[in-house]
């Protein structure tokens, strides 16, 4: 490998050193260019081809997200239940986290459209 000998004695790598020149360059040379190009972005699907669709699709997401999210709740209910009459812990215990579960799904499926819509917009104020 190749190394450049700096003005103490170390020795560089010339890769490190070729890198360190270059991005210092990119940085000095860069910015009037780079920082004077403003760039807005505002979401709108209207002229995009299958944003129907592809809302139609989130939309069914959603809905068997929360089927599943129900289905993981009466599940649990129904193991808690049978767990307990029949003094199996382990069994209730499953059907306790099956109902936590299912509910903590649910609050998730509820809360994807306003998370992303509040970070989109934290994103787009910082910016």
């Amino acid at each position: 490998m190749k190394v450049a000998q700096g003005s103490d004695g170390r020795r560089f790598p010339r890769r490190v050193v070729a890198a360190v020149a270059s991005a210092a360059a990119t940085l000095v040379v860069a910015p009037g260019r780079v920082w004077a190009q403003t760039v807005d972005g505002t979401p709108d699907p209207s002229g995009l081809p299958g944003a129907d669709l592809v809302r139609q699709i989130v939309n069914w997401l959603m809905w068997v997200s929360l089927m599943a999210s129900l289905g993981a709740v009466l599940y649990g209910a129904a193991l808690w239940r049978g767990g307990a009459r029949m003094a199996n812990s382990p069994r209730a215990e499953d059907g306790r986290n099956y109902v936590a579960g299912g509910a903590v799904g649910a609050l998730i499926a509820g809360l994807a459209v306003v998370l992303i819509n509040t970070l989109f917009e934290v994103g787009r104020a910082s910016g």
